[in-house]
């Protein structure tokens, strides 16, 4: 049986401290709770102690694991394979086969907004 996600949570993953704090404080000020990871292995492991997030914003160009390579990972997991993805990247890579949706960095603000309402229920602020 599949773990409901939580309704406000997300978990951006990104090895860019600078993008990474500007979307937990974008998303937080929003209303939701934001859990980080700086690549896919940690990713992995912040999914394994977190309640299952409503997103993953998923950066693409990474060390340790990139992300086309988390992505393949929490498909292939029972407990993770429905969470929705969103690719953030600034290569001209399109979005990959088990991804919701692409933001290509820079994006802006409403778009980033938008993004996440469509995946997520807006939080009670």
């Amino acid at each position: 049986m599949t773990t409901p996600l939580a309704p406000s949570s997300i978990l951006v993953v990104d090895d860019d401290p600078d993008i990474r704090d500007a979307l937990h404080d974008i998303l937080a000020d929003a209303g939701y709770d934001v859990s980080l990871a700086n690549h896919g292995k940690m990713a992995l492991d912040v999914l394994e102690k977190i309640d299952r997030p409503c997103l993953i914003l998923l950066d693409m160009m990474m060390p340790e694991m990139d992300g086309a390579q988390f992505l393949q990972v929490i498909r292939q997991d029972p407990s993770a394979q429905s969470i929705p993805v969103v690719i953030c990247t600034a290569s001209g890579r399109n979005t990959l086969p088990g991804a919701q949706g692409l933001l290509k960095k820079p994006f802006e603000l409403d778009e980033l907004l938008a993004t996440v309402a469509a995946n997520c229920p807006q939080p009670a602020v």
